[in-house]
């Protein structure tokens, strides 16, 4: 624990520049008395000017805290504070200030020229001084002796005329308390927080928008696939058709050839009926004029006239029959041209549909005009070439669009796995950012169970009894004084007001705790009441009534 041992006053207010005026304090109860002016607030001035820094109030920015140079008829006064005291670690401290108030012709000024920490090396035994800025010396002070700096101004050192400070405003006594229990650091933490969640936010919607752009370049990438597989299939199917129309037409080149074949041959059987035809018509003819050109009868015997006959009916039959022959062979042969017809005409009607179907062809794939027919060779051949080359220029354009929708998805596939390994990498800092938060509400739940802890420990203070015990005092003293009249008990009766004093300063600084847990309770009351009325369905007692409990218990 740190304790305040020794200061000098030299040049403050009432205390001269010239004397050296040394205050002691005692443990564990230092009383300060004397008459006005006699310097009582200004030794707690000093005490918290060399803890603090801070000047007190009403000083004029330290014109009216150092002495006047009018008094000691000077142009310049210098003012100086040691205090020696021991840090929470038990280590001799001297903390030296000094300030210097200078009249000039229309103003004073003032000045802080000196702070300087004195310490003992343990090693050596010898003095070490360490000089400081004024705002470094506020800040190392209150690290030495273990104790915050609002702590020092407005609960150990506080000055007389700041003393009600728990009677001002609720805003004013929130940013004291705040200060006193360092609750300024945890808003200040919150409200980072709050940022910090609000800027997440704010990057995880920039994020979702370009998720749902690259989601739609996913969605016109897979469209372009399938519309390549589309036109693979086409294509396939195109060549398909193309090879079954070069066997149809290879096909259909095979009856030509066969019908023109059987053609020939059947004009060659009618060339010869014709021929045969004419040739019996000519025999007959001569065989009438020969018979008219007969003279004489013939004189051969029936005998030889029968056997004549016979031989005459024989050649006759056998020209019958070759006659009965050759009709049934030109029945044939006219059956055969029949269905040779019926055949060409089938292959003439195919060759236009398969011709229709050529310019349909010819036309769509922007082929050029399709020769008449029939086709020579050159003109097939030539057919061909510009079916292979036109096949060529789609196979050359399918593996181009092939090659685009490669690389385009390619390309947008590296853009995913960015996009994914980005989300990844904010997925980890957003865990992060959830672990911090947790770690901050873990040790909120521990300050407010500190909170609940001071309140149990305020609750169990009986300050009705340390008044019973004051008014017992009083009563005794009082009594004691009527007995004893003027006889000389002048030390006891001193003892007792000291005793008195004690127990008021006590009871007062119990009183100042209890308003400032009301104030406390009042606040959080204040701020949590709607959400306690949630809670208890409307169990919750008026604010009345409330005030009045609470008011009862301390």
């Amino acid at each position: 624990m740190s304790t305040v041992d020794k200061m000098l006053i030299k040049g403050i207010r009432s205390f001269g520049p010239e004397n050296k005026h040394v205050v002691t304090f005692f443990r564990p109860l230092t009383l300060i008395v004397g008459p006005n002016g006699a310097g009582k607030t200004t030794i707690i001035e000093c005490l918290k000017l060399s803890c603090t820094g801070e000047l007190p109030p009403n000083s004029r920015s330290g014109h009216s805290f150092i002495h006047d140079p009018k008094v000691a008829g000077e142009t310049e006064t210098k003012g100086q504070i040691k205090l020696r005291f021991k840090t929470a670690a038990g280590k001799d401290v001297v903390c030296i200030r000094s300030f210097q108030l200078t009249q000039k012709a229309s103003k004073m000024e003032f000045k802080a020229i000196e702070s300087v920490l004195q310490t003992i090396n343990p090693h050596t035994g010898e003095k070490v001084c360490l000089s400081y800025r004024c705002a470094d010396m506020d800040r190392e002070i209150p690290a030495l002796m273990g104790v915050s700096k609002a702590i020092l101004e407005n609960v150990i050192f506080v000055h007389q005329d700041e003393s009600n400070w728990p009677l001002q405003d609720p805003s004013t006594l929130k940013k004291k308390f705040d200060d006193i229990f360092s609750a300024t650091r945890y808003t200040k933490a919150l409200e980072v927080i709050k940022k910090l969640h609000k800027d997440q936010a704010q990057e995880i919607k920039t994020y979702k928008l370009k998720l749902e752009h690259l989601q739609t370049l996913k969605d016109a990438a897979y469209k372009l696939r399938e519309n390549i597989a589309q036109d693979q299939e086409k294509s396939e199917s195109l060549k398909t058709q193309m090879k079954e129309l070069e066997m149809s037409i290879q096909g259909v080149e095979s009856k030509i050839t066969h019908t023109e074949t059987t053609l020939k041959e059947l004009r060659k059987l009618q060339d010869q009926i014709s021929t045969n035809t004419t040739a019996r018509s000519t025999l007959f003819k001569l065989q009438q004029t020969q018979y008219a050109a007969l003279v004489e009868e013939n004189e051969d015997t029936d005998e030889e006239l029968r056997e004549w006959q016979t031989k005459f009916e024989e050649r006759i039959a056998l020209l019958e029959t070759k006659i009965n022959k050759l009709e049934r062979e030109m029945k044939d042969e006219e059956t055969k041209s029949s269905l040779l017809s019926q055949t060409i005409n089938d292959s003439m009607r195919e060759i236009g549909k398969l011709q229709a179907e050529a310019d349909k062809i010819f036309t769509k794939h922007n082929l050029g005009s399709l020769p008449d027919a029939p086709f020579s060779k050159d003109v097939a051949v030539n057919l061909t070439n510009r079916l292979k080359t036109r096949l060529l220029d789609l196979e050359k354009d399918l593996q181009d669009k092939k090659k685009a929708g490669e690389m385009e998805l390619k390309f947008l596939w590296e853009r995913y796995v960015a996009v994914n390994a980005r989300c990844s990498e904010i997925e980890g800092q957003r865990q992060a950012k959830i672990e911090s938060k947790f770690g901050i509400s873990k040790r909120i739940k521990e300050k407010e169970n500190e909170r609940d802890f001071a309140e149990q420990e305020l609750s169990n203070l009986n300050l009705a009894h340390i008044d019973d015990r004051e008014r017992n005092l009083q009563i005794e003293v009082e009594r004691k004084t009527l007995v004893l009249g003027e006889r000389d008990y002048e030390s006891t009766i001193n003892q007792k007001r000291t005793e008195i004093l004690a127990l008021s300063r006590r009871s007062e600084l119990c009183t100042v705790r209890k308003m400032s847990w009301l104030v406390i309770l009042r606040i959080e009351m204040d701020e949590n009441k709607d959400k306690i009325r949630g809670v208890l369905k409307g169990r919750l007692p008026s604010e009345k009534d409330l005030k009045k409990e609470i008011a009862n218990t301390f």
